[in-house]
């Protein structure tokens, strides 16, 4: 296990920064995602960690080994990329032992190794199979198979499970984490899938426009965001500005649209919100001819608005809910209790959810 560290790394196209100053420190066997929309510096930075890529500027050491003057294949990094990169014409024991052979492995020693490998990721029945008679989703257990033999202790992920289904992205995504624990490498993988990091790491790394804007454990990430982008990006939420902020015994009172009052705590720096943030998950909703529902302990606010769509998707309704005077949908997400959804499109509605989940930025 290695610890790896960047300091002030930049990395300018031009006059443009891709990256800019970013600094970050992934402990020995940590899981480290960096997570964002594209073209936000999170590959580049992989790609300069991994030496495909000079920075303009800026340190990475590993284990106190300043990488940057280093060759890349000198590194000791393992690499599993989006495409596989497996070699067509060779089985699936000769891609994985590819890089014993060229480490100068004895011929004795490499059949164990490899053998262990490939029991590791649940292939040991596939080794004389070619990868063009392999699923994505084995193929990709292959590579990773390839990278663990040679037990790196920095292992970089550039986006490998993009190219599978949902369900087998998600199962995979699960395996990694499970491998990453057992051979204990430290990781770096790079997502623009929220859902993947939270499964995959100890900590994430929110990237925007060449910058970390947050770091945390994805429970710190998703609960308590740092800024509107992150919010908006890590999960679904209800974001809307907020006007007529007002401070009253360690509340902020403002309101969404006219006449429309929320409370929410008060929290950070002191200085007046400008946005407001609500997951779907914390809100109810009910019918505007029902009585409110109890929840014991906790002030709600309240908004009343007509139900625009109700949406199935098995565990859950995505329900949408029309404000006057709002520009978008207020977003409610109702576990699927197999009772009734008491509630019909068009239908006159009431949302509301505890103070306390009322998040300001």
């Amino acid at each position: 296990m290695s610890q790896l560290i960047i300091e002030n790394l930049v990395k300018n196209y031009g006059q443009k920064p891709v990256v800019n100053n970013l600094n970050i420190t992934v402990e020995s066997g940590e899981m480290l995602s960096l997570l964002g929309p594209s073209g936000c510096g999170k590959t580049t930075t992989l790609r300069m960690i991994a030496g495909m890529h000079d920075p303009t500027s800026g340190s990475i050491r590993l284990d106190g080994r300043e990488l940057t003057t280093i060759a890349p294949h000198k590194r000791n990094i393992g690499l599993v990329f989006q495409n596989y990169a497996l070699f067509p014409h060779l089985s699936v024991f000769e891609n994985v032992a590819f890089g014993l052979k060229r480490h100068g492995v004895q011929k004795s020693e490499i059949r164990g190794r490899v053998e262990a490998a490939l029991h590791s990721v649940r292939l040991n029945d596939f080794a004389e199979r070619f990868p063009a008679q392999m699923s994505g989703g084995q193929q990709q257990r292959v590579a990773l198979a390839r990278t663990l033999v040679l037990k790196p202790p920095l292992v970089l992920f550039d986006e490998p499970l993009s190219n599978l289904d949902a369900k087998l992205r998600q199962a995979l995504g699960i395996e990694i984490r499970v491998l990453q624990r057992e051979y204990g490498f430290t990781g770096i993988f790079v997502t623009h899938d929220q859902e993947e990091a939270m499964v995959i790491s100890d900590r994430i790394a929110v990237m925007n426009g060449g910058n970390i804007v947050q770091t945390g454990t994805p429970q710190q990430i998703y609960m308590h965001p740092a800024d509107p982008f992150v919010a908006d990006f890590v999960g679904e939420s209800n974001l809307f500005p907020i006007t007529n902020v007002m401070e009253s015994e360690g509340m902020w009172r403002f309101e969404l649209t006219k006449g429309n009052p929320i409370s929410a705590e008060k929290t950070g720096n002191g200085s007046a919100p400008t946005y407001v943030m609500v997951r779907p998950e914390a809100v109810s909703v009910r019918r505007k001819s029902l009585e409110p529902h109890p929840v014991s302990g906790h002030v709600l606010n309240t908004l009343a608005g007509e139900v625009a769509f109700i949406n199935y998707s098995g565990s859950s309704y995505l329900i949408g809910v029309v404000i006057k005077s709002l520009d978008q949908q207020f977003i409610i997400r109702l576990q699927n209790t197999r009772r009734e959804l008491n509630l019909r499109v068009g239908e006159e509605a009431v949302v509301e959810w505890p103070v306390h989940e009322t998040l300001t930025f």
